[in-house]
């Protein structure tokens, strides 16, 4: 773990993430690296670059879709790389989208998951993955009680969770500290922050999803060190899964959805399914269908595929257990197995 800036927000913890040997505030508080702007990543590159000539900084969805090869030419002889990923913060910050943010939490943890697996076919094995800031969220809305009203003077910026100021804010619920403590320089200006998790009164963006404060949530941040080894990659076999909510066969004829989890990529290959119902003795009780999970779209709902099965005429009994199964072809493993009841009402009764 490690301690963000204060205030907790991405123009700060941006900045403070690059190597410098300098961080300050600008009249107008904007932050400095070593004197220079960070606002765009080409300043950031121009930054990092001065520690590491070679070094680049890029956005994760330049790279998200790159071939293997590709990314073997493109990180060729680069020493450090700041790849930046902005799935949570561009969700939360929108008000329409802002109830979605631990949806883009757990996409994000999958998304950086799978770029590490990716980089390390292209031969890079080293990764720290951090963040600039953490988050409060609440999803009740706020009441005016939960709100502080802020003195005007002397206050440059106001947000939800913190304020920029020449001198110390005396509302009650809330603490200050100078900005030269957090920089590391002389700056006698001040942040203000709740001490709880109330929110200043402040024109602008959502309420539920909120950063900038200093709640450990906000400011106490993972810091994970990834060391991989390229000639222990693992490559998994596209998984299936049955869509429908079947617990019960009516007739003899009958339509089931599958999906293929995964994407076939780099790390995850093509195979052959065998799929078909069982008896509890395992005699096959319907026809059998080859299906290659090689489907490569991104988008969920154009991995699902959709099965027809005919099962034997015969009489079936609700006492009896009957299973769907499925067999990756390649190496004879059973990969799924779901129970069912057969309740067809005529089965090889016909002409009674």
């Amino acid at each position: 773990m490690m301690a963000s800036t204060l205030p907790s927000i991405t123009e700060y913890g941006m900045a403070a993430l690059l190597p410098h040997r300098t961080l300050e505030l600008t009249e107008d508080f904007t932050v400095l690296v070593d004197g220079q702007k960070t606002d765009t990543l080409e300043q950031r590159q121009a930054i990092l670059q001065k520690y590491k000539p070679d070094g680049i900084c890029i956005q994760y969805d330049d790279i998200k879709n790159m071939a293997i090869a590709d990314m073997k030419v493109y990180f060729a002889w680069k020493p450090v790389t700041y790849i930046y990923h902005n799935q949570i913060d561009a969700r939360g910050d929108n008000p329409k989208t802002e109830n979605e943010v631990f949806d883009a939490c757990e996409e994000a943890v999958k998304e950086l998951h799978n770029l590490i697996r990716r980089m390390t076919s292209a031969n890079k094995t080293n990764f720290i993955v951090t963040a600039d800031h953490g988050f409060l969220y609440r999803r009740r809305k706020l009441a005016e009680s939960d709100k502080i009203i802020s003195e005007k003077e002397n206050v440059e910026t106001v947000r939800r969770r913190y304020l920029l100021s020449q001198s110390a804010i005396t509302s009650a619920g809330v603490a200050s500290i100078e900005i030269g403590t957090m920089m590391q320089t002389s700056d006698n200006r001040k942040v203000t922050y709740p001490v709880g998790a109330d929110v200043f009164k402040a024109p602008g963006s959502g309420m539920n999803y909120v950063h900038g404060g200093c709640s450990p949530q906000e400011m106490l941040l993972p810091l994970i060190t990834v060391k991989t080894d390229k000639s222990q990659v693992k490559f998994d076999t596209a998984k299936i899964a049955l869509v429908s909510l079947a617990s019960k066969i009516t007739n003899l004829i009958t339509s089931l959805d599958f999906i293929q989890v995964d994407a076939v990529s780099s790390v995850v290959k093509e195979t052959t399914y065998r799929i078909y119902f069982v008896d509890d003795n395992g005699e096959k009780i319907s026809n059998e269908h080859l299906h290659v999970a090689d489907k490569k779209d991104e988008e969920t709902v154009k991995r699902v595929f959709r099965l027809r099965f005919s099962f034997k005429n015969k009489k079936y009994s609700k006492d009896q257990k009957y299973y769907l199964v499925a067999y990756d072809d390649n190496n004879s493993l059973e990969v799924l197995r779901h129970e069912v009841m057969m309740d067809i009402a005529f089965a090889d009764d016909f002409g009674f």
